[in-house]
């Protein structure tokens, strides 16, 4: 009898193992949430196809191909199964039919593959999102951790008078950004002018750039975001009850970025401030993280960031009003001015016009 049940016990093991599992609903929910949020229309053939062509790192004898409207795998250079394309591009739940097809075709002929079917989707998915912008992505449950400058409790951050001129530095917002400005305004009641350097400032939370942005201006839109076909427009306004209204410069180089941009953008176009400097960085969109059943993660680039007057930051960045990089094609150069002392003499020259 114990022979017996052992026996089934194995015959139902080895069945389960070889029957392969897909999980399909994280098929779905990665091809309905790409084709639903990213931020550019995507072409739903090729990004498959990206992913599909991952898989042959599990086992060298798998072969796919994209033909003109169907995948074809092959093993040991024969073919094994031919899955058209839905006749639609958008017809995603006829792409999630053909992928969930190919991964379980692939589990059938490679043993390699059906010992890390569980491997399949996650592999799949970061292929996926690598034909995306550099800041999308997926990560596996094991992976995934939040920016670390998000996490941040201290800022690098620095200020000083200089005569009655309040200079202040930041070269990144975090949770104690808006904070620290409030208190260098409130430790300097007597400064006639301030010049904020953001040279090589990568950005970091929003909602800390508009805190500034409100000790600055007065019933003002700072940015505006919007996903694709600019659907869904969002305004960030500052409020009423500016802490300093007086001239104001901002500092900017080719390391500028992100909200940095989105603030030094605000402050040039509603004539709070002038900007000198070098091209800034042009980081102007937003990433969403979205949790997957299987445990990972996939961030999204879905949205981005606009400046009062309606321009695209992303890719184009900010154009200073004093330009000290030098020009090409009567654009300022892009490049990091981290180490140009005499930029401050500038700024501090240009202030004291407005003064």
């Amino acid at each position: 009898m114990k022979k017996l049940i052992l026996a089934f016990c194995l015959l139902w093991s080895t069945a389960a193992f070889s029957a392969g599992t897909i999980d399909k609903r994280v098929i779905n929910e990665m091809l309905t949430t790409v084709n639903k949020e990213y931020l550019e229309p995507v072409d739903n053939a090729e990004m498959i196809y990206a992913g599909l062509k991952t898989l042959p790192e599990l086992d060298k004898a798998l072969k796919i191909t994209k033909g003109r409207d169907r995948f074809y795998l092959y093993y040991n250079y024969r073919i094994k199964s031919v899955v058209p394309f839905p006749k639609n591009n958008e017809d995603i739940i006829g792409w999630i039919d053909a992928v969930h097809k190919l991964l379980t075709d692939v589990t059938k002929i490679s043993q390699l593959a059906e010992l890390k079917d569980f491997e399949l989707v996650d592999r799949m998915m970061k292929g996926m999102t690598s034909k995306m912008d550099k800041y999308s992505g997926y990560y596996s449950q094991f992976e995934y951790v939040e920016h670390e400058r998000d996490n941040v409790i201290y800022t690098l951050y620095s200020d000083r008078m200089i005569k009655n001129i309040l200079y202040i530095k930041m070269r990144t917002f975090n949770k104690q950004s808006a904070a620290m400005v409030e208190k260098s305004l409130r430790e300097n009641p007597r400064a006639v002018g301030v010049i904020l350097d953001f040279r090589g400032n990568s950005g970091g939370m929003l909602n800390e750039a508009i805190k500034i942005a409100n000790m600055f201006c007065e019933d003002e839109i700072i940015t505006y975001t919007a996903g694709r076909n600019n659907r869904s427009k969002h305004y960030y306004t500052a409020g009423n009850k500016a802490l300093f209204t007086g001239p104001m410069v901002v500092m900017v180089d080719g390391g500028t970025a992100s909200a940095a941009e989105v603030l030094s953008g605000a402050f040039q176009e509603q004539s709070r401030a002038k900007l000198i400097g070098a091209h800034t960085f042009g980081k102007g969109t937003i990433q969403n993280v979205t949790e997957m059943t299987n445990g990972g993660k996939l961030v999204l680039t879905t949205e981005q960031f606009f400046t009062p007057s309606g321009k695209v930051i992303h890719k184009n960045g900010i154009e200073p009003d004093i330009c000290l990089s030098g020009k090409e094609n009567d654009v300022c150069v892009r490049e990091s001015r981290l180490k140009q002392d005499d930029d401050l003499d500038k700024a501090i020259k240009l202030l004291k016009n407005e003064i």
